[in-house]
């Protein structure tokens, strides 16, 4: 008999806390009966602690002495990750849903120096440099010691990070630290990826991204030597800067953080952003390094295959097939496409949920919940509904429930103390029907909007993007009606 498949079981299980069965699937597409059922290998950000939650599974490291973390980089034991690295794990997956680790093991993707900050516009993102090496940060990035808005030229950070296709690393965290600390960091300050420039191969040296990096026979590992130095291809160096030129001595050339990948018995779980958007010819796309195939029987949750595009963080469960060829059987997507900001109103430890704003927001074993100044990591209970001085700010997924109702799945939630208690800001999709011409609804919830709110934009303009089929996302600010406790009333509305 075929096991239940752990997406199933995890369903079931969230059913009877209340959570709800929750799914979206496209119509060719049915329940997978495969999935994770004995041997295999997890490869996503740490979600929560306890044990370890990566993947929005619980595994549990009583069998690994010391909770020991194979690292090089001042990871020693599993007291020494954070929310948002990540981590890989080997082990077992048991008929509940959770997972019994074997091993565990992390990287810094990159260690070092700041630079060529640039914010976006609208302040939720950044993109920066590591030695040449670009990197983007957003609403979905950890940060451990800074914020989006604080991070500054010549910060020492650490980072852990997807590679895009076009090279550019988008970072899941970014831990500051005040300089390089041995007991934090390993013996090298810093740690880059990036491929070898062409026509830069010298005796001793090379670059990566115009950085000059200096090698001798001892800088090889993995059997690597410097014949494997071709244009193109991607490695790791570790090592430190040399005291004069700016070039890079490294102490250790290996291959890059790809290798999180490698298969181990049957399944794996990932996560990640897509490489290379869905062939509809042969159903794959790519990510991680890994070519994912689509079937008949892959079930597609908040996803269409119309959606599996370049760039769009999706996590995904299957088998492999034969070298990098994964088939998969569940395939979700990640990034968050709502927003909302202010003073928590109620928490709901029997359906791990919270309001805010108006706004059902459920947490799951996914959810990161961080605060910059915790030492600790936090859990729904550092929630206090009410608390003026508390100002949370949480990204995730617009989905409906079983009878229909809109509310937002958490990614993560930034604990804050700054923020005005009596307003509120919104991001979410708008459709047609929710435009009408005294309100907007957004995330389910009902906002009365006169005409002099809007800012750069009107209700004709909107119309007129809908009609040209493109979507509207709008940025809302309100707050509560003083006549009552559950009307709301816009402050301003602007076209994301």
């Amino acid at each position: 008999m075929k096991p239940i498949s752990r997406k199933r079981l995890l369903t079931a299980l969230a059913a009877l806390l209340t959570l709800g069965l929750f799914s979206a699937c496209g119509s060719e597409f049915k329940v997978a009966d495969g999935g994770i059922r004995g041997t295999g290998s997890s490869v996503g950000p740490v979600s929560g602690f306890g044990s370890v939650f990566v993947n929005g599974v619980e595994f549990f490291t009583d069998s690994i002495l010391n909770a020991k973390v194979e690292s090089n980089d001042g990871i020693d034991t599993e007291g020494d990750l954070n929310e948002g690295m990540i981590l890989r794990i080997e082990g077992q997956w048991r008929l509940d849903g959770t997972g019994a680790a074997e091993s565990m093991e992390y990287d810094d993707t990159l260690r070092g120096d700041v630079s060529n900050l640039v914010r976006g516009a609208t302040g939720d993102s950044i993109t920066f440099e590591i030695y040449g090496q670009q990197v983007v940060a957003d609403r979905q990035t950890v940060l451990k010691g800074r914020t989006l808005a604080t991070l500054a030229n010549n910060d020492f950070v650490r980072i852990s990070a997807w590679r895009q296709s076009n090279g550019v690393y988008r970072a899941s965290y970014i831990g500051f630290n005040n300089g390089f600390n041995p007991e934090l960091h390993g013996a090298d300050p810093v740690e880059l990826e990036g491929r070898v420039d062409a026509d830069s191969v010298e005796t001793d040296r090379f670059t990566m991204n115009g950085v000059v990096i200096m090698f001798d026979d001892r800088s090889f590992a993995q059997g690597l030597s410097a014949e494997d130095l071709k244009p193109g291809v991607y490695f790791e160096v570790e090592g430190d800067k040399a005291s004069v030129g700016g070039a890079i001595v490294a102490t250790r050339i290996q291959f890059d953080d790809f290798r999180r990948y490698r298969p181990v018995g049957e399944d794996i779980e990932i996560a990640g952003p897509i490489s290379s958007t869905y062939n509809e010819v042969d159903r794959t796309f790519g990510l991680n390094g890994l070519m994912i195939q689509v079937t008949g029987s892959t079930e597609l949750d908040d996803v269409t295959l119309g959606e599996l595009k370049e760039g769009l963080l999706v996590q995904v469960e299957g088998d492999f097939v034969s070298g990098n060829l994964v088939r998969a059987t569940e395939i979700e997507a990640r990034d968050g496409n709502a927003e909302i900001k202010g003073v928590v109103g109620a928490v709901e430890l029997s359906s791990n949920s919270l309001t805010l704003g108006g706004v059902r927001i459920v947490i799951t074993s996914r959810t990161i919940i961080t605060d910059d100044d915790a030492d600790e990591p936090l859990t729904i209970n550092d929630l206090v509904p009410g608390d003026q001085n508390v100002y949370v700010e949480v990204t995730g997924l617009q989905k409906d429930d079983s009878n229909g109702s809109v509310y937002m799945e958490a990614t993560q939630i930034e604990r804050e103390s700054s923020g005005d208690p009596g307003e509120f800001e919104i991001k979410g999709a708008l459709t047609r029907e929710n435009l009408t011409p005294t309100t907007i609804r957004i995330l389910g919830l009902r906002i009365d909007a006169s005409d002099d709110v809007f800012d750069g934009t009107d209700r004709a303009e909107l119309d007129a993007l809908f009609d040209e089929g493109r979507q509207v996302v709008l940025e809302v600010e309100y707050r509560r009606k003083a006549s009552t406790t559950d009307q709301y009333e816009a402050l301003s509305v602007e076209l994301d």
